[in-house]
């Protein structure tokens, strides 16, 4: 599947809120009230170059609309979220199924129990499955044991293939200062598909983590930056990133490994554009 380049897509909850999606909504149950924002979006995405698409399952897992006081529509709302994506990639994209971590602590650390984790990401991950993804997505990670439970529970359900992606700081690790090599060689183990880093708004530093791990897994890596790091204007995070070098970023994150190159917060489907046009020229 990842024997040639391959161009994710971009941002999902900042274009969302550009597109009018309030502060502090529940991304996904605001998608399916207005599906046309959302259509426009992957389908500009799809036309700026995107092979892959993310359905917006990021946060539909139990816990988290639990919080919203929906918990109970969950497999529904997969099933529809997910074919909303498919009628957006319409046969010219893969459509990844999206899980992403819980922001939950597993004990000693936090509240959650490991077996209450996992049993919450495998009904997740099912409803995901039946809905006819492509490939699953474990992404914006944050720790190694929530990751390895929700990779181990898309396992449970399916055999598709697994990328992960993982959040870092300025100085490279994983938010709870995990070095990502042997994050990456852990979740190897467990059979995944490709690995890299989503969520960093310093490209430098990302291009430095890439260089690290090409140097130690022979598995596709992951690039899917922001577009820089914000400043605030008026009370409100700008990302000010230029397109045309997010394009010249992708060529640099090419040359250290990447095979899954898109943009996270604040990127756009110009930002997306900007790198297919760059990686075709390479």
């Amino acid at each position: 599947m990842f024997s040639k380049t391959l161009i994710m897509d971009g941002a999902t909850g900042t274009e969302l809120q550009r597109l009018g999606m309030p502060a502090g909504s529940c991304t996904e149950k605001w998608v399916l009230e207005n599906p046309d924002k959302m259509l426009f979006l992957q389908r500009s995405y799809v036309a700026a170059g995107s092979n892959l698409i993310y359905a917006p399952t990021f946060g539909a897992s139990e816990v988290n609309l639990a919080k919203h006081g929906i918990k109970d529509d969950m497999k529904a709302m997969c099933r529809d979220l997910v074919a909303l994506s498919r009628q957006a990639a319409a046969g010219k994209a893969m459509v990844i199924g999206d899980i992403s971590s819980t922001g939950e602590l597993i004990e000693p650390y936090g509240d959650m129990e490991e077996d209450e984790l996992f049993r919450i990401f495998v009904h997740q991950a099912e409803a995901i499955e039946l809905a006819g993804v492509d490939l699953f997505g474990v992404e914006t990670q944050m720790y190694l044991d929530e990751a390895r439970l929700a990779v181990k529970a898309v396992k449970e359900v399916s055999k598709k293939p697994i990328i992960v992606s993982f959040s870092c700081g300025p100085t490279g690790k994983t938010l709870f200062g995990e070095d990502v090599c042997d994050v990456c060689s852990e979740l190897e183990e467990e059979g995944i598909s490709a690995f890299g880093i989503n969520c960093c708004g310093d490209l430098d530093v990302l291009c430095s983590v890439l260089e690290r791990l090409h140097a130690t897994t022979a598995l596709p890596l992951i690039a899917k930056p922001n577009a820089g790091v914000p400043v605030v204007k008026n009370g409100v995070s700008v990302y000010d990133f230029p397109t045309q070098r997010m394009g010249e970023y992708a060529v640099k994150f090419h040359e250290r490994g990447a095979r899954l190159i898109g943009g996270c917060c604040g990127t756009t489907p110009d930002h997306i554009a900007a790198i297919a046009e760059a990686l075709r020229k390479i």
